[in-house]
């Protein structure tokens, strides 16, 4: 059985021993002020909002504790209906094409650095290409800077995603949710008290910019956060599945991974690092429906070249709760590299006479 398991990062444990001062530090609960200016996305957990600790377990009435159903309305387009031609196009070419096994590994490392370099940069991060492909070549004889650390983590998320490869059937789980959380933000701004965890606190996501704050939207309630993620990952099962007539519940694995990437997005499940674990557990959909490309896509720098344009597309779904202009944006983001996938694969072929 496949899984994802929670591994050291950095040499250290998921909880090391530290001082006081460091104590302090993992307690705050807001990010950091000049991560929010360079991203632009914000996580403000009022002041009023009782602490609650590590080992105290809230306690709510039933009511507050009823199952959801999570059913996300769109409407499948002639457009989205040309990107998913498009994908599953190039899907086929990929299978049929012979390509040489240096060239994948190669390749697949060479990805997996621009893909974690662009998904942490989404979010501020200030690391250059150079001093990615560096880190991914040999780790500092130091403690590596947040951003290194940033880095290194979702780097060492494509490995923990792999046993689920390809492995359609495999349901996932809240514990696969929580270790690939854990991966991503262990050893990042205080992210270890937090790390693998779902918040106990309230959350309000906005803009800050001329010095004004403009709230967006309010994700759940603290109390509804697991109630919303079960119900996600019961779409996701229900949804795999093909029927019959006007109940068929199949939705395209591509269009799933979009609207779980979004819905994850929306929940904030997380105090930190929720659009990383979105975007890394769209990964996995993918890749465990067989959809992983040669690892030649790198979605996340999509995203990246129009930060604005990419969280504006998430809104919309925020907003009216349909999914059309969201997985529009979404698809185009694929279709937008199938040519450039298949050319660079094109290079990659075994020769004729091999």
């Amino acid at each position: 059985m496949g899984s994802i398991t929670a591994r050291i990062v950095n040499g250290q444990p998921p909880f090391p021993d530290e001082t006081t001062e460091e104590r302090a530090f993992r307690e705050e609960v807001t990010p950091d002020i000049e991560r929010i200016r360079a991203s632009g996305r914000i996580v403000d957990i009022p002041s009023d909002w009782p602490d609650i600790s590590e080992d105290e377990e809230p306690v709510l009435p039933e009511s507050q504790l009823e199952p959801s159903v999570f059913s996300p309305q769109f409407q499948l387009t002639p457009r989205m209906l040309r990107q998913l031609k498009a994908i599953e196009q190039t899907t086929g070419f990929l299978e049929a094409v012979r390509l040489r096994s240096d060239w994948i590994s190669e390749v697949r490392q060479r990805t997996h650095v621009q893909e974690a370099l662009a998904s942490v940069q989404i979010e501020g991060n200030s690391l250059t290409l150079e001093e990615a492909f560096a880190l991914a070549q040999e780790l500092p004889r130091r403690q590596l800077r947040d951003s290194e650390q940033e880095f290194c983590n979702y780097l060492n998320s494509f490995e923990a995603i792999e046993g689920l490869r390809g492995k359609r059937d495999e349901p996932l789980t809240k514990s696969d949710l929580l270790n690939l959380h854990r991966i991503l933000v262990s050893g990042v701004r205080g992210g270890d008290r937090f790390a693998g965890r779902f918040r106990k606190e309230e959350v309000t996501i906005g803009d800050i910019a001329n010095g004004k704050t403009t709230v967006h939207y309010v994700p759940p309630r603290w109390h509804q956060v697991e109630t919303e993620v079960d119900a996600l990952l019961a779409w996701i099962e229900r949804t795999k599945e093909r029927g019959h007539g006007a109940d068929d519940p199949w939705v395209h694995p591509v269009m799933q991974a979009g609207i779980v990437q979004h819905r994850l997005a929306w929940i904030h499940p997380f105090v930190d690092g929720n659009g990383r674990t979105a975007r890394m557990f769209t990964t996995l959909l993918l890749y465990q429906r067989g959809y992983d490309f040669k690892y030649l896509f790198e979605l996340s720098a999509y995203y990246n070249r129009k930060r604005d344009a990419y969280y504006e597309a998430l809104r919309t779904a925020d907003q009216s709760h349909d999914y059309t202009e969201w997985l529009t944006y979404f698809l185009g983001g694929f279709a937008y590299q199938m040519v450039s996938i298949k050319e660079r694969a094109r290079k990659g072929q075994v020769a004729s006479n091999e």
